[in-house]
């Protein structure tokens, strides 16, 4: 191992969590993913079909949902009366392929609580009609549309999954922006937990293989399938679905969250190898034994001090006026 891990907060002595865990593999939650395209497509869609977009009418928040590109919505969820100085984009995961759930809304409250921040939740296009590309321009018209109200320094892309490969696809998306002569500023600071990828090499291919026994959730099967459904028939550059091997010049400073035991941990050493490539610093921290995208589960037993320690994070970024690394 060719960079450095950082240890994160993990669940080994938790007896709750040994026990979810058991549960998880019991449960054979993989299935959900394995299968033709067809039959993964048709199972997601069953799933969406119980979750359409629905503006939240409950008090806990003030919510204002915003048109994006003329046909996408990105929630606002704001904890105060009024706006604060601070934000963040907040992208969910699901393959590209399973929308977002009431659940997502709940965790996107706590965090503007425990944070103090404004977050900003994107419902990108599925991959059922869209390609990946489609879903990268969303999200980037979201942050285009924050930076007229915020500071781009004041800005905190945070993403699990799927939604992690996205905004660190952002990155590399700002860039070929800028290389055409636009002048596109970087958020401030960059979570991603459990970014997944495409696997493009021999290395990636062969750790897959190693995990895929121990992970609960998502099968090897599916990082080569979620090529041809992100492509969803049109061409699309490969560095939009192998995010590892990504554009990260200029990237603000960047933490990536892994399980130890998750297929998509596999990818770990190949965004260590772009980050330093682009001159850029990244920081990847490892729970070991535990699952994919346990670091923002919160309500899962033994999850919540990996969950604490990325609101920190966030907080003190902002605290610290977007000083980084310089400490």
């Amino acid at each position: 191992m060719d960079y450095e891990v950082i240890p994160a907060p993990d669940g080994q002595k938790n007896v709750l969590y040994q026990a979810l865990r058991m549960c998880f593999k019991a449960l054979n939650l993989k299935k959900l993913l394995t299968g033709t395209k067809e039959e993964v497509l048709a199972r997601a869609a069953k799933m969406n079909a119980r979750n359409p977009f629905v503006l939240p009418t409950d008090k806990k928040a003030h919510y204002t949902d915003h048109l994006i590109l003329d046909q996408y919505h990105c929630l606002e969820i704001d904890t105060e009366e009024q706006r604060r100085e601070k934000a963040i984009l907040f992208v969910f995961g699901g393959g590209m392929i399973l929308g977002s759930d009431k659940g997502d809304i709940g965790l996107s409250r706590k965090i503007a609580g425990k944070t103090e921040a404004d977050v900003w939740f994107p419902y990108y296009p599925m991959c059922h009609e869209r390609d990946m590309l489609e879903n990268v321009r969303m999200v980037f018209a979201c942050y285009r549309k924050m930076l007229e109200t915020y500071s781009p320094k004041n800005i905190v892309f945070l993403g699990f999954s799927s939604g992690g490969a996205l905004i660190l696809d952002c990155i590399t998306y700002i860039n070929e922006r800028n290389d055409s002569g636009e002048d596109v500023p970087m958020p401030g600071l960059l979570i991603a937990v459990s970014p997944a990828s495409i696997p493009v090499t021999q290395d990636e291919k062969e750790r897959l293989h190693e995990l895929d026994s121990e992970d609960v959730m998502i099968p090897e099967s599916y990082m080569y399938l979620a090529k041809e459904i992100m492509l969803c028939g049109h061409d699309v550059d490969e560095k939009y679905l192998a995010t590892a091997h990504g554009d990260f010049r200029n990237a603000p400073e960047t933490h990536l969250y892994y399980g130890s035991v998750e297929t998509v941990y596999a990818f770990a050493p190949s965004y260590a190898e772009s980050f330093k490539k682009a001159g850029a610093e990244c920081r990847i921290h490892v729970g070991e034994g535990m699952h994919h995208c346990y670091a923002l589960q919160d309500s899962v037993p033994g999850c919540k001090a990996a969950f604490n320690e990325i609101m920190e994070l966030i907080k003190a970024h902002f605290a610290d006026q977007g000083k980084g690394f310089e400490k």
